[in-house]
């Protein structure tokens, strides 16, 4: 078992927002960063960074202001800044007898190499003032694979006009106008839920041949609650899949959408998914009610506060990003305790034991991938194996005179056989990784040059995932 910890994004802290009567943004003006990645060629990807400015309503009119947001782009790996701009945006503030907030938003997009990135947004003072609000987003990017089919990121979406002859609207691509909802939230006034996706190297040698594509909801305890499936031709190398669903019935809380494409012919699957809120005052939810009682029943209940903080910082790999400025701003250990009970009372819905899975999976590699002062879990192995769990196989190769040691993780079932390459660059024990197969993970084509003498003396060497 894997943790699927981008499933969880940022509505699990929407709800311990709500859980606990706070916001971390400034002057009633939210917030929300999101991002898509699709395929730009054979090694880049196209980026769209989705951003959107939700400002409350007011008792008491206030004139429209205009803010200043600025943008930075982040190379990590490198650390880096590779772009940085700033751009003005006027508010006009609702009042309380209006019926919703109002909405600012738009795009961003570019091309990225493989790589590490963190998008920031900044909410300054003045054009050159001080920064007084933020919101982040990291992501990697590698190259879409070329011998199976592949997906883009799953892209959520407020509307979407199909046929628009509005050719100049930035939200415009492929003969449609997708509107992102960065927000995620949807409810009485959007009861529909929309959605974007791309699929890759469908086209096969028999155009009659077909895939399976299934597009779900699913609640947080796994239940399918609305579900379509379809079946579409490979006679074109690529396709875009766009829909809706109508969320009005369901009731107030976290949900999954869940995006899956099934090769008939080579019998494999490919999936996605991404979290969404629904706000349904008419429709309460019943999940709060049992919080009460488990909370009392579970191992948090009393934990000392420096365990606490010490069992938050681990889930650091599967959290929301959103989480830890949350707990930052916690001023009591009880909050702290309730809110780590709530984050795993969530993963517990989806199955039984994920917890504890989780823990021993830390404790396994604070024993095994530890160096120097730094903890095993924080390791560049460590996060691996706590993610993704034990590899199928390892191959070691240890010091010699020519070449770094270096190790090679396989894992037969994840995304159809993935590879992880950790080399030790100082001889003393410290393995980083250096590129993945997977998607998800740091891709460096020129890695080999890492252990360049090793592969000299062992040409016929080739990794073998089957």
């Amino acid at each position: 078992m894997y943790f699927q910890w981008k499933a969880k994004t940022f509505f699990t802290g929407i709800l311990l927002f709500l859980l606990f009567g706070g916001s971390v943004w400034a002057n009633d003006i939210r917030m929300y960063l999101d991002a898509a990645r699709f395929r730009y060629d054979h090694t880049n990807t196209y980026l769209e960074i989705y951003y959107m400015l939700y400002v409350l309503p007011h008792e008491k009119p206030i004139p429209s202001e205009r803010i200043w947001l600025e943008f930075l782009l982040n190379d990590t790996q490198k650390d880096s800044l590779l772009a940085s701009s700033r751009l003005s945006v006027v508010i006009d503030y609702p009042q309380s007898e209006e019926p919703e907030a109002a909405v600012k938003g738009s795009v961003i997009k570019t091309v990225l190499p493989p790589g590490k990135y963190l998008i920031k947004m900044y909410r300054l003072t003045t054009k050159d003032g001080e920064r007084v609000d933020s919101v982040e987003y990291k992501f990697t990017t590698s190259p879409f694979a070329e011998d199976k089919i592949t997906i883009s990121d799953l892209e959520l979406c407020s509307r979407i006009v199909k046929n628009s002859t509005n050719t100049k609207s930035i939200f415009y691509k492929n003969t449609m106008e997708v509107f992102p909802n960065p927000m995620h939230m949807y409810g009485k006034e959007n009861p529909d839920l929309y959605y974007y996706i791309e699929l890759y190297n469908i086209a096969a040698d028999n155009p009659k041949d077909q895939i399976s594509i299934e597009a779900a909801i699913v609640d947080e305890g796994g239940n399918i609650l609305l579900q379509k499936q379809y079946m579409r031709t490979r006679e074109n190398p690529s396709l875009v899949e766009c829909g809706s669903f109508d969320i009005s019935s369901l009731s107030s809380g976290l949900y999954t959408m869940v995006f899956a494409v099934t090769d008939l012919t080579a019998n494999y699957s490919v999936y996605t998914r991404d979290n969404f809120f629904v706000m349904n005052p008419g429709q309460p939810s019943d999940v709060e009610k049992d919080l009460t009682i488990a909370f009392a029943q579970s191992m948090f209940f009393s934990m000392p506060e420096a365990e606490v903080d010490e069992k938050f910082e681990q889930i650091e790999y599967i959290a929301p990003k959103e989480l830890k400025k949350v707990y930052e701003s916690l001023d009591t250990v009880e909050k702290k305790r309730h809110l780590l009970f709530k984050f795993w009372y969530e993963w517990e819905r989806e199955g039984k034991g994920l917890q504890k899975e989780y823990y021993e999976r830390v404790q396994y590699a604070n024993e095994h991938f530890r160096f120097a002062n730094r903890k095993g879990w924080q390791s560049d192995r460590g996060r691996v194996y706590i993610v993704y769990g034990k590899p199928s196989r390892i191959e070691q190769f240890p010091n010699g005179p020519d070449y770094r040691p270096f190790e090679i993780w396989y894992y037969y079932e994840l995304e159809g056989g993935s590879t992880f390459y950790f080399v030790d660059e100082t001889g003393f024990g410290d393995y980083k990784l250096v590129t993945s197969t997977y998607r998800d993970e740091i891709y460096h084509p020129g890695w080999e040059s890492l252990i360049q003498d090793w592969l000299r003396s062992h040409p016929s060497y080739s990794p073998d995932i089957n």
